[in-house]
């Protein structure tokens, strides 16, 4: 396992479990289709292999009403894509999002709530996330 993928791993895991829908893998074959997909779209390789980081060890990943992954073989991922942007999953209001060279929590209606939720790598997403729910724990 990469560094990266370690570093996936225990910031998913450092979540109350039982406010997950568990951590589980993609398979060897849904990680090739997905990179297949990424190729046809011409997805940029840095932002593929950030991704294929994260499927190798959370697909379909789910916490609470937070923040969620589509599954790495949803199109829906892909649905956006003709403006540039990959819908990387959503749950309740939030949005996931790859778009102009950055990983974005925002809504249906906005790429991003603001600049402090555009983030240059998938970990500072997902650190961004945990940020999020830590704040809303302390309300």
């Amino acid at each position: 396992m990469i560094e990266r993928q370690k570093e996936i791993e225990r910031l998913l895991r450092s979540l109350p479990a039982e406010n997950t829908e568990g951590i589980v893998p993609a398979t060897n074959e849904q990680i090739e289709t997905f990179r297949e997909k990424c190729q046809e779209f011409g997805v940029d390789s840095i932002v593929v292999e950030q991704l294929v980081d994260f499927y190798s060890i959370a697909n379909n990943f789910m916490y609470e009403v937070v923040f969620g992954f589509h599954s790495c073989t949803d199109e829906l991922i892909f649905e956006w894509w003709e403006d540039g942007e990959l819908w990387l999953g959503q749950r309740d209001f939030n949005t996931l999002r790859w778009a102009d060279g950055k990983f974005c929590l925002g809504d249906a209606g906005s790429i991003s709530y603001s600049q402090e939720n555009e983030y240059d790598s998938l970990v500072d997403l997902i650190k961004g996330c945990i940020k999020e729910i830590n704040e809303l724990d302390e309300i």
